[in-house]
């Protein structure tokens, strides 16, 4: 078979564990307070892991190269950058209420337009983070079959809790198991769609300083969106013990699947 359809089947498989997430969240009831409080809590832990973890770290070495020593200030820098622009663009754009039933207060404390926000913000950020993760993933299958295959099981293990983290506050929003998981098969598609366009079109230009810069930027936008929507919205619906439990849980699966990684 082809390298190259093997490469971008190995990164739909990883880009799919999104939507297998997003499975496992619309099935069966809708979640309590509790329940809506811990999944919020999980996302901020996946994103503030994968930020601090993985995706700094790989910025730092990038730049390292180009920039020598100031890397780390370089990096921050585009943290930054892609913080106020989170800022400014969550601002800036109203979130459509199209098929949100009202906007009252649940018995969690949060509006239906509010959990719209948060479930459509977090799939845009993690779909920005998944973007260079499926070119990533494909890069190294088409070098070498077994290396694209513990990357991609390994992309596909973190990939689950972030499915997860956007389709509950969707279908809490919406009422609407199908939304949800539209709104996660998005986020799961920008993996394999990221690998196309990263190894058609960009490819020739990416080079691994701006790479970094990319990564930096990103993970700006997921602490961002973590420390500004998420924490607050999931003590407010499921309080303090509920959202440390989520976050801790978030923090762990992540560590654990970017062990895998190593």
């Amino acid at each position: 078979m082809d390298p190259f359809w093997i490469a971008l089947a190995l990164t739909a498989f990883a880009g799919l564990a999104t939507v297998l997430g997003g499975v496992l969240a619309v099935v069966g009831k809708e979640p309590s307070g509790r329940g809506l409080g811990a999944a919020l809590g999980l996302a901020a832990g996946v994103m503030i892991a994968v930020s601090f973890l993985e995706m700094l770290p790989v910025a730092v070495e990038g730049l390292a190269g180009a920039v020598g020593g100031a890397a780390t200030a370089l990096a921050v820098g585009a943290l930054a950058v892609g913080a106020a622009g989170y800022v400014l663009l969550e601002r800036a754009v109203p979130v459509p209420a199209a098929g949100v039933p009202d906007d009252v207060d649940g018995p969690d404390g949060l509006s239906r337009l509010r959990l719209m926000r948060l479930g459509m913000v977090t799939a845009l950020a993690i779909g920005l983070h998944n973007v260079p993760e499926g070119f990533v993933t494909f890069a190294g299958a088409l070098q070498d079959p077994s290396v694209g295959v513990a990357l991609a099981v390994a992309m596909a293990v973190h990939n689950v809790p972030e499915g997860i983290a956007v389709a509950v506050p969707v279908r809490r929003a919406t009422g609407s198991r199908r939304k949800a998981f539209a709104w996660t098969a998005f986020t799961g598609l920008a993996e394999p769609v990221g690998a196309l366009v990263g190894w058609l079109l960009l490819a020739p230009f990416l080079t691994p300083a701006l790479v970094a810069v990319v990564f930096a930027a990103v993970a700006g936008v997921m602490i961002t969106v973590s420390l500004d929507a998420l924490l607050p919205a999931a003590r407010a619906a499921g309080g303090r013990a509920a959202t440390l439990a989520g976050v801790l849980l978030g923090v762990a699966a992540m560590a654990i699947s970017l062990d895998l990684l190593g």
